[in-house]
């Protein structure tokens, strides 16, 4: 049944880039939010085992399109610098609900009414009332982008002239798209690398065991003989998880997305493997037992702090504005379709009477953990504190992925680049000197125009 909701997410990975593309995505999130309700509400009025099944299929509809429309939407909005922490937060609020849900789902488990699981499911609407609340605030890509940026940009940095910059910047790079492409440009020669690089590391997330961490944890603690706390340590691992989500919405900005995700995948593997070489004893004692609940506590942490929130940043804002939307649901599709054979095999890996792996299945993500870091050293580019303009001349140089961080890029959007990192005062100098470059060329190509 765990992995039957995921039906409904897959649905809403292959919906959102059609819809956000059509309807922009402030609209999108009007969906997602009625979607949600709808299905919350299906699910407290069942009477059937069925009719429940059916609403939580499209509460995950709901969950597959908010993992695209609110990751791609914070890309688009986000300064340079601060797009690590904006995008991250997905994975803060998404292990913030898990934590909450477990206390909720715990607290009602000892009513002996209907009431119980009824008031549980039904506050499944709060998040899309608390979006509505506050969507009538959010700019949209029909609104004058002139104005909307400064409403969110600092006042410094509306009083130096950066905003006027960045529209600039934006202008020259021809990123002020309004066409856009259909789904086979993904793997043309020209955005085929972006494509697998967004696939492969929404691929690895689930590989490494997220989905084994959020759904099986109980089961975990108990195949360990700690059935009586399986709770209790349910909600430490996710609340530790929630402190280092936040540590890595800092982190990745601070020290890239390369580096924090190449770290993350070897303390991963590390933990990983230290859950089944401590498992695969025969007779535990009870200091080897809790070893083993620290380490997959501390695997849980370092996944939640590394590679959970650079999944979505990179998926996010690997995109040519053309293929934004439609890169992050192709990425977010095999993220469902991975977590959905993990979820599904897990049961039959952990337990009796099949693999009866157990704490052994440790081994299976910690290989999967070593050979993402592997992927990471040769294959993930480091975009930290780079626009969205600069990001299309790192891919059109061709070069390896160990050199996007020293890569120096041209034109406006590097010089907004500089301005925008370095809280450079001297904008507008910079801003009036591009201005006269533009009209000296366009006076050129006027003089040619007419000479001929």
């Amino acid at each position: 049944m765990n992995s039957l909701a995921l039906i409904g997410k897959f649905l809403g990975t292959i919906i959102v880039g059609p819809l956000t593309e059509r309807l922009g995505h402030k609209k999108t999130m009007l969906v997602t939010c009625a979607t949600q309700i709808i299905g919350v509400i299906i699910q407290v009025t069942s009477k059937h085992p069925a009719q429940y099944t059916v609403g939580r299929v499209i509460i995950y509809t709901a969950v597959g399109l908010v993992e695209n429309v609110v990751p791609t939407y914070q890309t688009e909005i986000s300064p340079s610098p601060l797009r690590g922490f904006f995008v991250g937060s997905i994975q803060l609020f998404l292990t913030f609900g898990s934590l909450i849900a477990g206390i909720v789902n715990n607290s009602m488990s000892y009513y002996t009414t209907d009431a119980g699981w009824i008031i549980a499911t039904a506050l499944q609407v709060l998040p899309a009332v608390i979006i509505l609340a506050g969507i009538a605030f959010t700019p949209d890509r029909s609104d004058d982008a002139l104005k909307e940026l400064r409403k969110l940009r600092r006042k410094e940095d509306i009083d130096s002239g950066l905003v006027e910059f960045e529209i600039a910047a934006l202008q020259e790079e021809g990123q002020n798209v309004t066409k856009k492409d259909g789904w086979l440009a993904l793997f043309n020669s020209k955005n085929r690398r972006r494509t697998g690089i967004a696939v492969a590391i929404m691929a690895l997330q689930q590989l490494t065991g997220v989905t084994f961490s959020s759904s099986y944890g109980p089961t975990f603690y108990k195949q360990v003989g700690l059935g009586s706390m399986a709770f209790a340590y349910a909600a430490i691992n996710n609340g530790v998880s929630v402190v280092t989500a936040i540590i890595g919405m800092l982190a990745l900005d601070a020290f890239g997305r390369r580096d924090v995700t190449f770290w993350g995948n070897l303390i991963q593997a590390l933990f990983l493997c230290l859950i089944g070489g401590l498992g695969s004893k025969p007779q535990r004692s009870p200091s080897e037992t809790n070893g083993m609940v620290a380490s997959f506590i501390l695997y849980a942490a370092a996944l939640h702090a590394t590679l959970g929130p650079a999944a979505y940043i990179t998926a996010a804002e690997i995109g040519t504005a053309s293929l934004r939307e439609k890169t992050m649901a192709l990425a977010t599709a095999v993220n469902v379709v991975v977590g959905f054979v993990v979820v599904f095999t897990t049961p039959y890996l952990l337990s009796a009477p099949y693999a009866n792996l157990g704490p052994n299945l440790g081994y299976v993500w910690g290989g999967f953990a070593a050979l993402g870091a592997v992927w990471v050293w040769f294959c993930m580019p480091e975009l930290k504190g780079r626009n969205l303009e600069e990001i299309d001349q790192l891919f059109e140089a061709n070069i390896p992925a160990w050199k996007f961080a020293s890569y120096e890029t041209t034109g406006m959007s590097h010089d907004f680049a500089t301005h925008e990192n370095n809280n450079n005062t001297n904008i507008k100098a910079g801003l009036a000197e591009h201005k006269e470059q533009m009209e000296e060329a366009e006076a050129k190509e006027t003089s040619t125009i007419q000479v001929r």
